[in-house]
């Protein structure tokens, strides 16, 4: 079975069904672009039907699948291998677990978006009121790699986070007075 299409025809929930019910062994390739505009290829690989590994560039895992979850258009194959094996460095992701972090992130990304300020704002850093301020790591992360003047595809490109989780981050930071978002120029 060879399955190919676009995201606009087939929900990446129905995809993994199709798979998952038909027990294949092989890779699903997506070739898409997130919501902020910013192109994305992520492979999963399956077992048996069941999801053996995902990978988007540098993320990996439930990671990798949220990058996938929030994109909405591009395109799909599906190949048939039946001699893949799972990596040593890969945790398998039970399908039930798959489709929560889907929807999981769908909707913190219908929020996110809905929370965050549009296109054409530029970021910079905000002293915060109170003293002192406790940040989580991730915060820290996502601090250290902002400059003056960068847009929230800028801070998502730079971060090493998934797009809904550095949307999530940068959103604290802007609660917390952190952020402070302005016109770019």
């Amino acid at each position: 079975m060879e399955l190919r299409g676009t995201l606009k025809d087939f929900s990446l929930e129905a995809i993994l069904g199709l798979i998952r019910n038909g027990h294949k062994t092989g890779t699903l390739r997506l070739v898409v672009t997130t919501p902020l505009g910013m192109p994305r290829r992520i492979d999963l690989s399956f077992l048996a039907g069941e999801i053996a590994s995902v990978q988007c560039g540098s993320l990996h895992g439930l990671d990798a699948l949220r990058e996938a979850a929030i994109c909405v258009d591009g395109s799909f194959e599906f190949s048939v291998d039946s001699a893949l094996s799972p990596q040593d460095d890969n945790v398998p992701v039970p399908m039930d677990v798959a489709l929560a972090t889907i929807d999981e992130a769908q909707n913190a990304m219908k929020f996110l978006g809905a929370a965050l300020p549009a296109t054409g704002v530029a970021f910079s850093h905000g002293v915060p009121s109170d003293d002192p301020v406790h940040i989580s790591v991730e915060e820290f992360r996502l601090l250290t790699i902002t400059r003056d003047g960068m847009t929230l595809n800028d801070l998502i490109t730079a971060n090493t986070a998934a797009t809904v989780d550095s949307m999530r981050i940068v959103r604290q930071l802007m609660e917390r007075g952190l952020l402070v978002a302005g016109p770019t120029g």
